[in-house]
């Protein structure tokens, strides 16, 4: 006689979370870009009350940061060529840059934490 239960719900391993391999590594890399623009447009707009020239400095700083952020983050999501583009463009606008920025590190704070991963204020961990 079998030992198996025939009616006996399948049972499966939930507590090992899902990795996405090397989207996920990338979406991680981004997403500290982001948050790395973000502080650093904060730090250039203190920047440009006191001192204008080394607030345009650091605004570019910035917006460079933000770029590739934005081209890491959209690549390891998956989104098509024509959003990453368009997402690039809005970096151009001054408040709408910033606000892409944040949106776009709530996404991904989303998907890594789903992935696994401890996601705080400068960043995702292991």
């Amino acid at each position: 006689m079998s030992t198996n239960n025939p009616y006996q719900a399948p049972t499966a391993d939930v507590s090992t979370p899902i990795t996405g391999g090397v989207g996920i590594e990338q979406i991680a890399r981004g997403q500290k870009l982001v948050i790395y623009a973000v502080l650093t447009y904060l730090l250039a707009a203190a920047a440009k009350a006191n001192l204008a020239w080394v607030g345009w400095l650091v605004l570019l700083c910035a917006l460079v940061m933000g770029l590739i952020g934005i081209f890491r983050l959209a690549a390891g999501m998956g989104y098509s060529t024509a959003t990453k583009i368009i997402l690039l463009i809005l970096m151009f606008v001054p408040l709408l840059g910033l606000i892409v920025l944040l949106v776009l590190n709530a996404k991904a704070t989303r998907r890594l934490r789903v992935a696994g991963y401890r996601v705080g204020l400068l960043g995702a961990s292991r």
